[in-house]
């Protein structure tokens, strides 16, 4: 009986209708992004350790190899950094710039979106509270006469409205924020490693 009427109330607003549709969208997109970080963000430490000793040796053609072997950013940066040390400090900070600007818009791939339905879900849900007491209100003028069965079904739109709207919110907002995070970080590990690793070929 109770599914019944979440789904008739789900059918009669479309307020809830739209935040189901954000809230499938929230879900996959903190998936997608989670399992592409997961996937390409090596240990930047470890990639490091395991690097030096063919830097050391001067043992060039390996350390490419080795970059080409991981997956993300970083192994293609540090494979371009590799291939072009030679060049002017100019052209290669210049180059280097270049390539980790479009890193970075590769890892924030899809971070709008869930920034956007972070911050419109509650709105929408706002939307869907005022709607749900309107239509309480003219379910009290029609009737002509109060009681708490006149103007439930309107009370009820308006409070799940609500509620829906901060659970589509609150965890696209604590991903967006921790996954904003996350980038930050791995440029600037990134950015580090490039000057680390350039001071060693420069030695």
């Amino acid at each position: 009986m109770m599914d019944v009427k979440w789904v008739a109330l789900l059918l009669a607003s479309p307020t809830l209708m739209v935040l189901l549709f954000c809230s499938v969208l929230s879900v996959v997109f903190i998936l997608e992004r989670g399992v592409y970080y997961w996937m390409n963000l090596p240990n930047t430490d470890k990639f490091i350790r395991n690097l030096k000793p063919m830097l050391e040796k001067k043992n060039f053609t390996q350390a490419v190899e080795y970059c080409e072997k991981q997956r993300g950013p970083m192994g293609r940066i540090v494979k371009a950094t590799l291939e072009n040390y030679k060049e002017s400090l100019e052209s290669l900070t210049s180059l280097l710039s270049s390539l980790i600007k479009k890193e970075e818009v590769q890892l924030e791939r899809f971070l709008g979106i869930l920034g956007t339905l972070g911050n419109t879900s509650p709105f929408i849900g706002l939307l869907g509270t005022v709607i749900g007491i309107i239509k309480a209100f003219q379910s009290l003028s029609a009737a002509g006469s109060g009681g708490p069965n006149v103007v439930a079904a309107g009370i009820a739109e308006a409070l799940v409205a609500t509620a829906a709207g901060l659970t589509v919110a609150i965890p696209a907002v604590i991903f967006y924020n921790y996954y904003v995070s996350r980038v930050r970080q791995t440029i600037t590990d990134i950015e580090a490693s490039v000057e680390q690793i350039l001071f060693m070929l420069k030695r």
